[in-house]
């Protein structure tokens, strides 16, 4: 948070030079809502900014995480209203593409915030700059932390490896994941598959269990969420397999990697029962998401290359520390 506060105050001073004089309308249009608490950080950098800059700043997100078909009709109501550019996390460059291409065509500025275009540069679409982690070393980056205890407390690696992912159709849960099992292949685990678990808790809880009974090596649950890995954490518990750190190594216990971070996943890292956790800090980008669209309206002025707001391991080892944080910010 403190990097995050300066990074704002830099760009503060930096805007202070420029005459605030004109309101812009700019849309923010995401895969989820902001009661969900990465979302909720997102949206309050995108206030932070509208306030700082003087301009409107509208959010449209999906009722249903990770819903599409969602995203597109709320693009589609963004450019009905023809704003001053747009905000987006690109889910599924197929079924927003042709409509961002038509934003693009008529001029509307547009940045891609949360989740980019994977394609090649000549594929992808041509947004103007990307504001985000990158999900396949985010994935690499759990999927060490994970591998680093399993040497520690058992001198080798998880026998196999389950990626729960809670948003099927959302393209970064397929990347991170590909780079949690790439890196876990790489150190002599053969076995390791993506599983779509949705993001309710009572299904995912009955998918995660009956997967669980049915490939009993499993010993690493990686998740791409902070709510997703606590309910893994309340699972394990219940089936007497999750893997303590607080406690001697047993064959057969089953660790938990997390992607974001809220209080209770902190919680659960500082207690043993959640591994390590990535922190993609959501605030610098609705935040730069917001400013970048404000600057290249007022001068075409634009950062040489793409914003990576992550990746930052949380492990036991700083997990005091962000907890402080956590709670007194209300989030990174």
């Amino acid at each position: 948070m403190r990097r995050s506060l300066l990074l704002v105050g830099i760009v503060a001073l930096l805007l202070g030079g420029l005459a605030l004089s004109q309101e812009y309308t700019f849309y923010m249009i995401t895969h989820c809502q902001p009661a969900d608490v990465f979302w909720a950080a997102v949206y309050r950098g995108m206030e932070l900014a509208a306030k700082q800059l003087g301009v409107k700043a509208v959010y449209l997100g999906s009722q249903t995480s990770g819903d599409v078909a969602e995203m597109v009709a709320n693009l589609e109501m963004a450019l009905a209203a023809n704003p001053d550019g747009i905000a987006i996390s690109i889910t599924d460059p197929v079924a927003l593409e042709p409509l961002l291409r038509e934003a693009i065509d008529r001029g509307i500025p547009v940045v891609a915030i949360n989740v980019a275009d994977p394609r090649p540069e000549e594929e992808r679409i041509p947004y103007l700059r990307y504001i985000g982690e990158d999900s396949y070393l985010t994935g690499v980056t759990q999927a060490k932390a994970v591998l680093k205890v399993f040497e520690e407390r058992y001198g080798r690696p998880p026998k196999a490896v389950v990626y729960g992912s809670h948003e099927p159709g959302n393209i970064v849960q397929n990347i991170r994941a590909q780079g949690v099992i790439d890196t876990v292949r790489a150190a002599g685990v053969e076995k390791a598959e993506i599983v779509d678990i949705t993001y309710d808790p009572a299904k995912a809880y009955e998918i995660m269990r009956a997967y669980l009974e049915a490939h009993p090596d499993v010993e690493y649950i990686a998740t791409g969420n902070s709510a997703v890995a606590h309910w893994m954490v309340e699972l394990l518990k219940e089936m007497g397999r999750l893997g303590d750190l607080d406690e001697p190594p047993v064959e057969g216990q089953v660790y938990v990697g997390a992607i974001d971070l809220d209080e209770q996943v902190v919680k659960d890292i500082i207690a043993g029962e959640v591994v390590a956790t990535v922190d993609q800090q959501p605030f610098l980008q609705g935040y730069f998401g917001i400013v970048l669209l404000y600057l290249w309206n007022e001068g075409k002025y634009m950062p040489g290359a793409d914003i990576a707001t992550a990746p930052f391991l949380v492990d036991r080892s700083n997990a005091e520390e962000m907890l402080t944080l956590v709670v007194e910010y209300g989030r990174r």
